[in-house]
């Protein structure tokens, strides 16, 4: 599915979003914010896709964050805030709530709301040329609990001051060093391969087991309510009533690779 700012992909299980903005560093214009939850929603529906890989278009940038030369026309009055805002939350909702395993593949910058979205992908996986930082407060603009929240979890109280007060950029070295990405790739080129390489290990491996176990670490690990314990028992049972639990005991027992079916 290709659309003048956004390509969606799906080969072998695996589904590859690019944000296809390369003249503004992939910026995040309206356009792509109105396309962004039906595109998650299909993903989400697709029995097809295994696992969810988030790109930028070009080699200059994952996501420079929003475009601002927009926010007169689109992001001024009170109402249009409100709007643009809940546009925001419904796509990072969306994007969380995806029960496939979901990678973030960095290269270059990767600001604001492109920094949201890959903290919100399970994997985070990048080049010492990207650049992390969250710029709010060099452009006026409030960084919200909700967004603040998702930093805290990842680097700690002591990094996200530094990275939301001081507005400072961190490169794919450093953001290596303070936990933020899971692998820090030698290059472009190798970067392209180790994300193939998680994406095609995530994609064989049981659906129903991975989204149960998402869905837990997230319940485990939400601030708004106490964990669903019911909910994440009763995703742990239909897994242990699923046939790919009996396939797996088979694969096990004929020492092969087991094929998982996702039910």
């Amino acid at each position: 599915m290709t659309m003048q700012f956004l390509q969606l992909t799906t080969s072998d299980g695996v589904s590859t979003l690019t944000l296809n903005n390369p003249a503004k560093h992939n910026a995040m214009n309206f356009a792509m914010w109105q396309a962004l939850p039906g595109l998650l929603q299909a993903v989400a529906a697709d029995t097809a896709t295994r696992v969810f890989v988030l790109a930028g278009a070009g080699e200059r940038a994952f996501c420079s964050g929003n475009d601002v030369s927009e926010f007169d026309k689109v992001r001024s009055t009170p109402a249009q805030i409100e709007h643009y805002n809940e546009l925001q939350r419904t796509v990072c909702t969306n994007l969380a709530k995806l029960a496939k395993p979901t990678i973030a593949m960095i290269d270059g910058y990767c600001l604001g709301a492109g920094f949201e979205f890959a903290l919100l992908c399970d994997f985070r996986y990048c080049t010492p040329a990207s650049r992390f930082a969250v710029p709010a407060v060099k452009l006026g603009l409030p960084y919200r609990y909700e967004d603040i929240v998702k930093l805290l979890d990842v680097i700690g109280p002591a990094r996200t001051r530094e990275m939301v007060l001081g507005g400072r950029q961190v490169d794919g070295d450093s953001a290596a060093g303070i936990g933020l990405v899971h692998r820090l790739a030698a290059s472009r080129e190798a970067l392209h391969r180790d994300v193939a390489a998680l994406a095609d290990e995530l994609a064989a491996a049981a659906p129903l087991s991975l989204a149960a176990a998402k869905i837990t670490i997230s319940e485990a690990t939400r601030r708004d309510a106490a964990p669903d314990l019911a909910f994440c028992q009763k995703l742990a049972d239909e897994v242990y009533a699923s046939r790919d639990y009996a396939e797996g005991r088979a694969a096990f027992a004929a020492k092969r690779k087991p094929s998982f079916e996702g039910r």
